[in-house]
């Protein structure tokens, strides 16, 4: 009798502690308000556990969300945000992801990760095709679903992006605008991402402000090897045009990013400087600190 009772209470304590197991790889960090936040569907007060998959809402007030991976994020009042390990999925308005380099986001299929260590970025969903990307602190990079680097923004610097469908259009077209350089390298104007450019008649051009369009070709985006683009059409710009229209302090043209598959439909991502969501970050109204949050004993 007392064997099988202790083979019954060694099942039951190995069952526990496979599900204390089960439930600690599943707890993706901790979700801290001030106010009343949603979880799940759930209204809580205070502090809550959030779990792989949890869907987090908030109402009036910024919440902090710390991850296990050592990073936090805050989101602002109407946001809604789907947590992740290793990455977080922002549904509707705006979160401040810090060290976004080792906790990505991802915004309407667009990934916005870190180049600088330690880079803070502060991202928005204004519709459903509508995303920003501010760089607060450190230079951020933002990837296509493809995994094509589509812009990487400095310090300071927000652009917008809209995604548009674009039906019929060859994947991976891309429009771009710049100085041709040696090699036939080009730094897009607004994106600030680099590619070399593959086509007839480059060599005259080099030095030269000119618009291209291409499709992407390849090129490692993991890495500072550029992608190759091969180019369909160029046109040489007028710089001195160009010039003028800087300084009239106009709106910078919009750019053309890599097209993508979403829901195997072709989209396009249009990119422009600035931005109307986050207008109040990019002239420091948002601090980089995360919100003052006390954290409230379950």
């Amino acid at each position: 009798m007392i064997p099988r009772l202790r083979s019954v209470i060694s099942l039951f304590t190995c069952i526990c502690l496979i599900n204390m197991a089960s439930a600690t790889s599943a707890n993706v960090g901790l979700v801290m308000t001030t106010g009343e936040i949603q979880v799940d569907g759930s209204s809580v007060r205070g502090n809550a556990a959030i779990f792989s998959g949890s869907i987090i809402a908030t109402r009036d007030r910024s919440s902090n969300l710390r991850f296990s991976d050592g990073t936090n994020a805050v989101m602002k009042p109407g946001a809604i945000v789907v947590a992740y390990r290793e990455h977080s999925m922002l549904k509707q308005g705006v979160i401040m992801q810090r060290a976004v380099d080792r906790h990505a986001v991802i915004a309407d299929g667009l990934k916005i990760s870190g180049v600088t260590p330690n880079a803070i970025a502060l991202i928005g969903v204004r519709d459903p095709s509508h995303i920003e990307v501010a760089a607060q602190e450190g230079e951020s990079a933002v990837w296509t679903s493809n995994g094509n680097l589509l812009a990487r923004i400095d310090p300071g610097k927000t652009l917008s992006f809209a995604v548009n469908e674009a039906a019929g259009a060859p994947a991976n077209g891309v429009r771009l605008s710049g100085i041709l350089r040696p090699h036939y390298l080009l730094t897009d104007e607004i994106t600030n991402v680099t590619y070399q450019l593959q086509g007839a008649d480059l060599e005259p051009l080099i030095g030269a402000s000119i618009e291209v369009t291409g499709t992407v070709l390849g090129g490692n985006p993991s890495s500072s090897v550029p992608q190759v683009v091969a180019v369909s059409s160029v046109t040489k710009l007028n710089p001195n045009l160009a010039a003028a229209d800087g300084q009239q302090g106009g709106a910078a043209p919009a750019g053309q990013g890599p097209l993508f598959n979403k829901s195997s439909i072709i989209f396009l991502i249009v990119v422009a400087v600035g931005g109307t969501l986050l207008g109040l970050a990019a002239a420091g109204v948002f601090s980089s600190s995360p919100s003052p949050a006390t954290p409230a004993t379950p």
